[in-house]
């Protein structure tokens, strides 16, 4: 299996009869307001949003089910983990090509920064994985006071 993209985005869609995909939302950076009063700047804060990793596999055997087993790190600005996840696919033979997609619920952040979502191959019949893919997300915070209507 050879990776050939992967990208970040809120929503994806798959039409059944022609096998096209959409992607919707493509995420790159994100801009946020955070309400001074309710978090500290040292705090780990969740964002409470929905986001698929979608990548596209080429598959080089197609004479023989594959396998793939695939392994994504969220690392912040500080080169920290603050999130992994593993998933694995059995592809059958006689396909040529591979596109997954990977939900991910709500992104933990640190600080401001360039936070990299990596993707990682595990090798074949071999313990190690290999990095594919590493997706920039640039998170802008804009710590203000909210007003609270009385």
């Amino acid at each position: 299996m050879k990776h050939i993209w992967s990208i970040i985005c809120q929503k994806s869609s798959i039409d059944f009869e022609n096998n096209l995909l959409s992607l919707f939302n493509c995420v790159e950076e994100m801009n946020l307001v955070v309400d001074k009063d309710k978090v500290s700047s040292r705090e780990k804060m969740l964002i409470p949003a929905e986001f698929q990793l979608i990548s596209f596999w080429v598959v080089e055997d197609s004479s023989r089910d594959n396998n793939l087993e695939i392994k994504g790190e969220l690392i912040d600005p500080d080169n920290k983990i603050l999130n992994t996840f593993n998933n694995s696919f059995t592809i059958k033979s006689g396909a040529s090509r591979f596109r997954n997609r990977t939900n991910i619920q709500g992104l933990p952040i640190t600080k401001a920064g360039r936070y990299y979502l990596k993707v990682w191959q595990k090798n074949n019949s071999k313990a190690d994985f290999k990095l594919v893919a590493e997706l920039p997300i640039d998170i802008k915070i804009n710590y203000q006071l909210l007003k609270v209507s009385k």
